[in-house]
C-alpha cells in the first residue's frame, strides 16, 4: 500500500500539467440533526488569469517541495515537510467528489449572493482519465454578516479608494489537501479535518469505544471517561487513536497492563481484575490503553508519548 502511494505522488511530481483542464467549484455544507454533513457544489466561471493562478496553487503543492509521506493518524507530530495520506473512501471527500463529478448538471453561480456562506472550494484538474482535486477550506468573510463588517480599500492614484460598492469575494490559495486516484494527500491537517467533519467522526469513535469498553468489561464504569472526553478535541484524538490501535480488544494486553501497573506503581486502581476509572485518572487510562507509556532502553527513563512511530 505504501509503495503504491509513493508511486502515485512520484507520478504526479513528474506530470506536465499544462494541458490539463481546470474547473472551479464552490462547496456548500449542511449538518443534519445527527451532525452528519451533506454537501452540494456550485460551478464557478472565472477569468483565465485567476484560473491559471488557482491551477498553479494545486500544482505548486504537488511539485513545489519534496514531501515525506506519512500515514494519517489522529495523533501526529508537527507537519513540517510532511504529507499525511489517507484513503479518500475513509473521509467525507468522496461525498464532495461525487457532487463535483456531476459536472454540468450542477447549478452555476449566477449572482453574488451565491458565493456567500461557502464552506470550501475545489480546483479540479483533469486530463483524459486522470483527475486531481485540490481543496481549500474557506474561513474568512464568506458569511453575509462578516462581509458587511469588513471594509476593503484599493490604493490607486496615491490614495485609498473605498470598495464598499464592489462585490468582493475573498479566498486564499493555500491548498489544504489534494486527492488523486483514491488517495488524499494532506498538507494542512487542521483544515483538512475541519473541512471534512472529522470532529463528528471522532465523537462517533468515542461512543463506539465506550460501548466496547462495557461489552469487554475493560472498566467497571465508563461514564467518567464519557464526561471527561466530551467534545475535547485532544481527548477525542486519544480515544480515536485507541480505537484504531485496538489494544483494549486483546485480553492479554489488559492482563499485562494491570501487572506492569502494579510493578511500576503507575497508580491505576484495580478491583477484581477490572480497572476503576474516575475523572482524575482518565488521561492516564487513555494513555496506557494506547500503549503510550514508553521506557528508553538507553537510560530507562519513562515517557508518556502520545505520538509514536514503531521502529523495525
Amino acid at each position: 500500500m505504501a509503495t503504491t502511494i509513493k508511486n502515485k505522488i512520484s507520478q504526479l511530481r513528474q506530470t506536465d500539467f499544462n494541458p490539463w483542464a481546470t474547473t472551479i467549484w464552490l462547496v456548500k455544507r449542511r449538518l443534519d440533526l445527527h451532525k452528519q454533513a451533506h454537501y452540494s457544489v456550485l460551478r464557478v466561471d472565472v477569468d483565465k488569469k485567476l484560473l491559471n493562478k488557482l491551477k498553479k496553487a494545486v500544482t505548486d503543492r504537488i511539485q513545489g517541495a519534496d514531501y515525506k509521506l506519512e500515514a494519517y493518524d489522529f495523533l501526529t507530530a508537527d507537519q513540517d515537510n510532511q504529507l499525511f495520506t489517507i484513503e479518500s473512501s475513509e473521509t467525507d471527500f468522496v461525498k464532495i467528489q461525487g457532487e463535483v463529478d456531476k459536472g454540468l448538471t450542477n447549478p452555476k453561480v449566477e449572482k453574488y449572493e451565491d458565493l456567500l456562506n461557502s464552506w470550501a472550494y475545489v480546483i479540479k484538474l483533469e486530463h483524459g482519465e486522470n483527475v486531481v482535486y485540490g481543496v481549500r477550506k474557506i474561513n474568512k468573510f464568506t458569511q453575509a454578516a462578516k462581509v458587511t463588517s469588513v471594509s476593503y480599500f484599493l490604493f490607486e492614484d496615491k490614495k485609498l479608494v473605498d470598495l464598499e460598492d464592489k462585490k468582493i469575494f475573498a479566498i486564499d490559495t493555500h491548498i489544504d489537501f489534494f486527492a488523486y486516484d483514491g488517495t488524499t494527500f494532506i498538507t494542512n491537517k487542521k483544515e483538512f479535518e475541519n473541512a471534512l467533519n472529522f470532529r463528528a467522526g471522532m465523537e462517533k469513535n468515542r461512543d463506539v469505544v465506550l460501548g466496547e469498553f462495557l461489552q469487554l468489561k475493560v472498566f467497571n464504569d465508563v461514564e467518567p471517561i464519557r464526561k471527561s472526553v466530551g467534545a475535547n478535541l485532544h481527548l477525542l484524538r486519544k480515544i480515536s487513536s485507541i480505537q484504531k490501535s485496538g489494544y483494549y480488544k486483546n485480553p492479554q494486553y489488559l492482563v499485562d497492563l494491570i501487572k506492569v501497573n502494579q510493578e511500576k506503581n503507575w497508580g491505576l486502581i484495580v478491583q477484581d481484575g477490572v480497572i476503576v476509572v474516575n475523572e482524575s485518572n482518565v488521561d492516564l487510562v487513555l494513555t496506557l490503553l494506547n500503549n503510550g507509556r514508553l521506557e528508553s532502553p538507553i537510560n530507562h527513563e519513562m515517557f508518556d508519548a502520545p505520538v509514536k512511530k514503531k521502529v523495525g
